[in-house]
């Protein structure tokens, strides 16, 4: 399953493919269970399966005294669904992994390139999941088009976690000569085009072995090939990885760190798991546990980066949020003395509300907190994640929503409130209340009197 590949010459099948043949094949197999002979009865049933494609007749009534027989068990389990707790666990969190692709590209001031090359790696991870999930329930036999659909993204787990990482440690801009590292995958595509423009009923024959190509050829050739790729970039994305190691001490960025060395980890691991699992493969040996830790591997992968996507949706700001901390690296700020600084900040701003006052610049704040205009700007980025502008932006908009609510009556007008939390003129107010909250202030005041019995 996890090698499929395509095939290059049509096989011509040994029966000819009539009704009269359908059924003396199904009518052999139902005389062969009436005479109690499992082995003929499943040898006949498979040969009608194969050429009518009916895959319910494996439950046929006709086998009800074979039901409890471990070799028609064997035989059943097939063609028919069978539930997996396993392959449930493996497709949720594959489901998990879609989820969070799209809320990766919906979330506000990010690095849209390291996005989108995350959410690539995260989609063909989660679908290569679920694609086995439902492969080793047998669902691939009912739904003919996911045939080695998962197989052609064998060789872009490598490159793509390799310039997400050369993205957002360096700010790498993309290149035309780099799309030379897709030419495998496209390769691979192109052996594959004949097998996917095929009717269902024309792949469902491939997988029951009958069909005009023969089913998953040139599987060892392109498992090597995946595994070549994984080595290569593998050790590429962790070279390039402890180059830039940068040596930052603040506290707010080692979770940044912890994110990238867990990233790289989940990938070696997976490549260590893969390599193994090959050579068993090829040595004929047991490679079944070894099959299961690549998907734990990479369902553990997934749901990481779930998680952190979750609780730490910053890491997904890339190589801006490593330059903001390489911009502070060596201000010579204290963590003791920091938090002193941002506790005074807030306290200006929820306190005194120095954000009132219209003339507020980033020099009366370093002022009011006996520091520089250097270490307030860091304070206000590595603090608020913002910069100085939206943070008093953040406190006006703040400010103003709690007078309407209180003001629901209306007895003071827009631009009063406007004027009354900083702002110089009815435009601005208008364009940052709207960004901040999606609604203009009449709309929200409109919307409070609405709700208000």
């Amino acid at each position: 399953m996890i090698n499929q590949a395509v095939f290059a010459m049509p096989q011509e099948s040994e029966t000819p493919h009539t009704e009269d043949s359908y059924a003396q094949w199904k009518e052999m197999a139902k005389d062969a269970a009436e005479e109690e002979d499992v082995a003929r009865a499943i040898s006949f049933a498979q040969r009608y399966i194969q050429e009518s494609l009916d895959l319910e007749f494996a439950r046929s009534e006709a086998f009800s005294d074979f039901y409890d027989d471990p070799q028609f068990q064997q035989f059943q389990n097939s063609y028919l669904v069978k539930g997996r707790w396993g392959s449930l666990v493996y497709i949720y969190a594959g489901l998990i992994g879609l989820f969070i692709v799209v809320m990766f590209n919906l979330q506000p001031k990010q690095d849209r390139v390291a996005t989108v090359l995350l959410s690539i790696l995260i989609f063909i991870h989660a679908f290569f999941i679920i694609h086995v999930g439902l492969h080793s329930m047998n669902y691939d036999l009912y739904y003919p088009h996911l045939y080695s659909s998962s197989t052609i993204f064998s060789l872009l787990y490598g490159p793509l976690l390799y310039f997400y990482f050369k993205r957002i440690k360096t700010g790498y801009r993309f290149k035309w000569r780099d799309l030379l590292h897709l030419a495998p995958t496209l390769v691979l595509i192109g052996l594959f085009i004949p097998v996917f423009i095929l009717p269902a009923d024309e792949k469902l024959k491939i997988m029951l072995g009958v069909g005009i190509y023969q089913d998953r050829a040139y599987g060892l050739e392109i498992s090597s090939g995946k595994m070549l790729s994984l080595i290569i970039y593998s050790f590429l994305t962790a070279r390039l990885f402890f180059r830039n190691k940068n040596k930052i001490t603040t506290p707010e960025y080692l979770p940044i760190w912890k994110w990238q060395r867990n990233l790289v980890s989940f990938q070696v691991l997976f490549t260590l798991v893969y390599a193994i699992y090959l050579i068993l493969l090829v040595t004929n040996q047991l490679t079944g546990p070894f099959f299961h830790l690549q998907l734990i591997t990479l369902s553990g992968m997934v749901l990481y980066v779930a998680y952190m996507a979750y609780t730490n949706p910053k890491t997904l700001l890339g190589y801006q949020l490593e330059a903001s901390f390489l911009k502070y690296k060596n201000s010579g700020l204290t963590n003791s003395f920091s938090n002193e600084l941002k506790d005074e900040m807030i306290r200006l701003l929820e306190e005194e509300k120095i954000f009132q006052h219209n003339d507020i610049n980033l020099n009366t704040i370093s002022e009011r907190l006996g520091t520089t205009r250097h270490n307030a700007s860091q304070i206000i980025n590595e603090h608020f994640n913002l910069s100085f502008f939206e943070l008093i932006n953040h406190y006006r908009i703040k400010e103003a929503k709690q007078i309407f609510e209180e003001d629901v009556a209306g007895q003071k007008n827009i631009i009063e409130v406007a004027y009354e939390v900083g702002y110089n003129n009815k435009v601005t107010f208008n364009k940052s209340f709207k960004k901040l909250n999606q609604l203009t202030p009449s709309q929200y005041l409109k919307k409070l009197r609405q709700e208000t019995p």
